[in-house]
């Protein structure tokens, strides 16, 4: 089995079985023997045909007679992931890419799907230059749609928090790929010690933009990797971090992530505490508990005690006591697409948006009891628009008099200060990490 098969295997898990991306990839991968020329090919294939699926299904309406309805899944699959490569891995020589996906059709679909996808892909060679775009002019929405490979819930959402332009560079910025993110675990390792294991190892890296502990690497395989196994790192981006920066936790608090896996903020919050105090990390998915678990003792952190549990609901045993809680919600993840492309295969309907603002809204509402008097509460997301964010906290505070929003400022770096705003909403092309929203409260009485 080559490359392409496997990675039509995972894209037709994604696609027609509704895996997630990460999740499907890693599963395959580790079912073959391959190089790590091969895995790296294998991704970008899978994540770009995600990625701009929107797009190249546009260009296979046009050259498709009948239009993408008539085509079986399996074909489509090979005719998106072929024209992926040819018009986005400038690497991948045309005939191969042809060739590739016409073989693969053959073998999977037999003699007449194979010279469909062969008709297909060199007729887009031929008509590539009379292939029209909708224009920016005559239908903003397809525009942007099309041209950057997204669907309209998606589009819609940025043009009603933004204008067009400022919208556009947000939908660019979000199919840009980002750098390998990781957190520097210091109840391990000092800053200096883990900068010299860096440099004998010969790895390339840079320091975080707005957190200490950040470090972008160039690392392949980082699960694989000695200084993943050891502790010593934690994946994660910068926005995420700062959230626990927001919440700034001190040695000795006791602390509840309500929705904490896989463990990232949670683990940044322990390390912030020097490993002092008490984390209660809840989740709905007893499969999450135990991934927050393992990262837990990968780590070396043993402050976490982890519950089962649904977090729209009050759990008694927790009411007052917390100095702060973390309420980083369920959300659309308009955020992350960087990171996690599939999140453009979902298709939100406004139905859909109203049940996920009324569980946002439960799940903070629940929270807000397990603070103490004077403790803070903090609000995060990693989605971009008021609908989800500062909408979100004014309803929780028109029915909340006892709360407050208290200007988080002073525990952001200097340049992402606004000091227009309490609350701050990350904006990729603007602070090259993900979209986050953060909002912190302070329980009155």
């Amino acid at each position: 089995m080559n490359s392409r098969e496997i990675a039509f295997n995972i894209l037709y898990d994604i696609f027609d079985r509704k895996g997630y991306s990460n999740i499907v990839l890693n599963k395959h991968l580790k079912k073959v023997d391959i190089s790590d020329i091969d895995k790296s090919l294998i991704k970008e294939i899978v994540f770009g045909t995600i990625e701009r699926k929107y797009t190249i299904d546009y260009i296979i309406s046009i050259l498709a007679k009948n239009g993408l309805k008539k085509i079986e899944n399996n074909v489509l699959i090979i005719l998106e992931m072929s024209l992926y490569q040819l018009m986005y891995m400038d690497k991948i020589p045309e005939y191969a890419a042809i060739n590739e996906g016409v073989s693969l059709s053959k073998k999977r679909m037999g003699l007449s799907a194979s010279k469909f996808v062969n008709a297909i892909l060199r007729n887009y060679l031929r008509q590539i230059k009379n292939i029209n775009f909708p224009s920016k002019g005559t239908n903003l929405l397809t525009y942007l749609c099309i041209n950057y490979s997204y669907p309209e819930w998606i589009v819609k959402r940025l043009l009603n928090n933004y204008d067009a332009d400022t919208s556009e560079k947000i939908l660019k910025s979000l199919n840009e790929k980002p750098e390998l993110c990781c957190r520097l675990n210091t109840l391990k390792l000092k800053a200096d010690t883990f900068k010299e294991i860096l440099k004998q190892r010969g790895l390339i890296f840079k320091p975080g933009l707005y957190n200490n502990e950040a470090f972008y690497i160039n690392l392949k395989n980082i699960e694989n990797d000695e200084l993943y196994k050891k502790g010593y790192l934690q994946v994660q981006d910068e926005a995420a971090m700062l959230v626990s920066k927001v919440l700034n936790p001190q040695p000795g608090d006791t602390i509840i992530d309500v929705c904490s896996a896989p463990g990232g903020k949670t683990t940044h919050i322990a390390q912030m505490m020097e490993n002092i105090g008490t984390i209660y990390a809840f989740d709905v998915h007893m499969h999450k508990i135990d991934i927050i678990n393992k990262n837990c003792k990968r780590l070396g952190i043993d402050i976490v005690k982890t519950f089962l549990y649904d977090s729209t609901k009050i759990n008694k045993n927790f009411i007052n006591l917390a100095d702060k809680v973390l309420v980083d919600v369920p959300c659309t993840g308009i955020g992350i697409i960087r990171k996690k492309p599939d999140i453009k295969l979902k298709q939100y309907k406004p139905k859909d948006i109203e049940l996920l603002n009324e569980i946002q809204l439960n799940i903070l509402l629940s929270s807000s009891y397990y603070v103490k008097k004077n403790g803070f509460l903090v609000y995060s997301t990693c989605t971009i628009g008021k609908e989800e964010n500062q909408l979100i906290i004014k309803k929780f505070l028109e029915n909340n008099k006892n709360f407050r929003i208290i200007d988080i400022n002073d525990f952001l770096p200097e340049t992402l200060k606004n000091r227009e705003n309490y609350f701050v909403q990350f904006i990729p092309y603007k602070h090259d990490i993900d979209g986050f929203f953060i909002c912190k409260m302070q329980r009155l009485h």
